[in-house]
């Protein structure tokens, strides 16, 4: 069961009916596109189990998860299966980023994962293959205690000296990488 946001009282009388509330999850339906959805809904309900009886009283955190459910459910109904907004926020979340924090590391700019997360847009095939990896790796896309997010390094010559040797070509491509001798001007003496 969700939490009891901001410690309210586990029940309450309904605004509408004065019938007693009681606060719990109730399994909610509602369709999309022609297509059924239901989820758990925290909040107070004058009965958590009879489907037809919908009055109640969300708060805060229990808006925040309708709204989630109601973006997701569009995706999907829409065709996309994984990487539907609550999962995209998940993976965000495992990786300890904020949403502009996010975006920048990917490199999918500060908004995007905003408009991922709302599903206003879908992430491009790219950036689907670097949120698996977030998934199965999210230390590699953590952030330091100073939150900074650092450019690639400029000139990282062992990154490059071990990707041309496995790759079997450093013995034709290494001397591209030596450092650059100045040449000295010629006297035109």
């Amino acid at each position: 069961m969700s939490k009891n946001p901001r410690d309210y009282p586990d029940t309450m009388p309904s605004a509408e009916s004065g019938r007693l509330m009681t606060r719990g999850e109730k399994l909610v339906s509602f369709k999309i596109a022609g297509q059924s959805f239901t989820y758990l809904q925290p909040g107070w309900w004058c009965s958590l189990t009879d489907p037809d009886d919908m009055e109640g009283h969300l708060v805060d955190e229990d808006n925040q998860i309708a709204e989630m459910a109601r973006r997701t459910a569009k995706v999907l109904a829409h065709g996309e299966r994984v990487f539907v907004p609550v999962v995209i926020r998940a993976i965000r979340q495992r990786c300890g980023l904020t949403q502009r924090e996010a975006g920048l590391l990917f490199g999918t700019g500060e908004k995007s994962f905003e408009k991922y997360e709302s599903g206003e847009i879908q992430p491009s095939a790219p950036t689907k293959r670097l949120l698996r990896l977030a998934w199965e790796r999210p230390e590699l896309f953590t952030l330091g205690e100073d939150r900074r997010i650092e450019p690639a390094p400029k000139d990282d010559d062992n990154f490059v000296h071990e990707a041309l040797r496995t790759a079997h070509v450093d013995r034709l491509y290494e001397s591209l990488f030596a450092t650059p001798r100045q040449e000295e001007p010629q006297s035109s003496f």
